[in-house]
């Protein structure tokens, strides 16, 4: 039995697939393998353990539109390179959807005020650039990701060159995927 939100989540899905594209293959994989790996690897403490994602999924979806460019809401953007998986971002990611679970808001401002520069600073990221997309739904990997292509806003946050590492966190039907890239140290 189909329950009548989870049809509607699949109709709405269906049409965005239907109606938009970001490229003309939907094939998100990239043309050639790119290098990427967990940097900063955070290991995944009691607050990111019931975070139920697929990293690498998520890597390979985002670095394969990245390797080739897409046109986010009729402004095409040029190929930029690959980004890398930062289990800060993650945690900061992750935080911020069990937030918006626990207290039914959606939004990128929490209920207390917080934004996401500051999640990334309570986490520990020295962050020079950042950006964050949210999603809410009953869907896989692939789905958030083509939600997000689908939104010109959050489609040029993937593609932004600037941003060298991402992190996604999910809780409940909050997604939430934070980007960036750190501050050079004073050495």
């Amino acid at each position: 039995m189909v329950m009548p939100g989870k049809t509607l989540s699949i109709v709405f899905s269906l049409l965005l697939l239907v109606l938009v594209g970001c490229t003309k293959k939907m094939d998100l994989t990239p043309e050639q393998p790119l290098p990427h790996g967990v940097v900063d690897s955070v290991a995944i403490t009691d607050t990111v353990k019931d975070n139920r994602i697929d990293r690498d999924a998520l890597l390979k979806l985002v670095n394969g539109v990245r390797s080739r460019g897409c046109n986010c809401g009729g402004q095409q953007m040029a190929p930029v390179g690959p980004v890398n998986w930062n289990g800060l971002l993650e945690k900061a990611a992750y935080a911020h959807s069990k937030d918006m679970t626990d207290n039914h808001y959606f939004n990128h401002t929490g209920l207390n005020g917080s934004t996401p520069g500051g999640r990334l600073d309570a986490v520990g990221y020295n962050w020079s650039f950042y950006g964050e997309n949210i999603a809410n739904g009953s869907m896989d990997e692939q789905a958030v990701i083509l939600g997000w292509l689908h939104s010109p806003d959050h489609c040029r946050n993937i593609m932004n060159g600037n941003f060298v590492e991402i992190g996604v966190g999910r809780n409940g039907l909050n997604w939430t995927m934070e980007l960036g890239s750190r501050r050079a140290s004073a050495n």
